[in-house]
């Protein structure tokens, strides 16, 4: 198996993956390109930079694809690739079926939706492949991303869900903390004090979920003491529809990226 990666597009995602793959990987081989070169020039430490695509997917047994969504098919289209290249695609809503029609029935495609947590090493990415790609391949895909957060293998139906709550999901929590931290400053809270406070308690209580140790809604009653001041704020965000309106905010956010694809 060819075990160098390669990357066509070095813009946000395609660097984080890059600067995590590179802790354990050298730059002999990690390939990459962009028509954009001061990108491949502040990536020159890590990668090794291709002149052009054709060098790159003449070199490496997996391609990732980092380019915008419409790019991608037309992308693919252009390119003459090997049938034993593992193609994987970030773009968001971009369908296995999509691009296998722009390669080949043959082709092996692996369809990932990351997010942009990756870029501080707490990524959730979730992958879904066609019938070419073994579970060896598959599991070599899956190490790659696991370098900058989670994964998990899901089947492509999915992926709708998947977008619209991790890969949306950074924004939902970005407009939470806000929000939180802009009630502290409003009780007299520095701006600096009250975003690290809200930050960092999501963070805290999002650990504790991933401990698996309980649900959400066990830890949320361990916090919630009779009547005291968390249950009086509880009641106040479920008595103006919180729940709810999270619920249709994903439910939206999962027609748009049907819609998308």
């Amino acid at each position: 198996m060819n075990n160098k990666t390669g990357f066509i597009g070095l813009g946000n995602m395609g660097s984080a993956l890059i600067k995590g793959l590179s802790a354990t990987t050298s730059a002999e081989s990690i390939y990459g390109f962009d028509t954009d070169k001061t990108k491949t020039e502040k990536l020159s430490t890590l990668i090794t930079a291709c002149n052009d695509t054709q060098q790159l997917l003449d070199t490496c047994g997996t391609v990732i694809i980092a380019v915008k969504p419409h790019i991608v098919p037309l992308l693919l289209e252009s390119l003459t690739i090997s049938p034993s290249t593992i193609v994987v695609s970030i773009a968001a809503g971009i369908t296995i079926e999509t691009m296998s029609k722009a390669t080949s029935p043959n082709q092996k495609i692996v369809r990932v939706m990351p997010n942009t947590p990756a870029l501080a090493g707490e990524g959730m990415s979730v992958l879904s492949a066609n019938s070419n790609v073994t579970k060896e391949e598959m599991e070599s895909v899956s190490a790659i991303f696991a370098k900058t957060g989670k994964t998990i293998i899901a089947d492509e139906k999915h992926m709708d869900a998947v977008t619209a709550m991790s890969g949306c999901g950074p924004a939902y929590f970005f407009t939470f903390i806000q929000a939180m931290a802009d009630g502290g400053v409003k009780l007299g809270l520095s701006r600096e004090q009250a975003v690290t406070l809200a930050a960092q308690t999501a963070l805290g209580a999002a650990k504790m979920v991933l401990t698996g140790e309980d649900d959400p809604i066990t830890l949320r009653n361990k916090v919630t003491s009779p009547g005291g001041s968390t249950i009086a704020a509880v009641h106040v965000l479920e008595q103006n529809g919180f729940s709810g309106i999270v619920m249709d905010a994903v439910e939206e956010a999962a027609s748009v990226s049907s819609r998308l694809g």
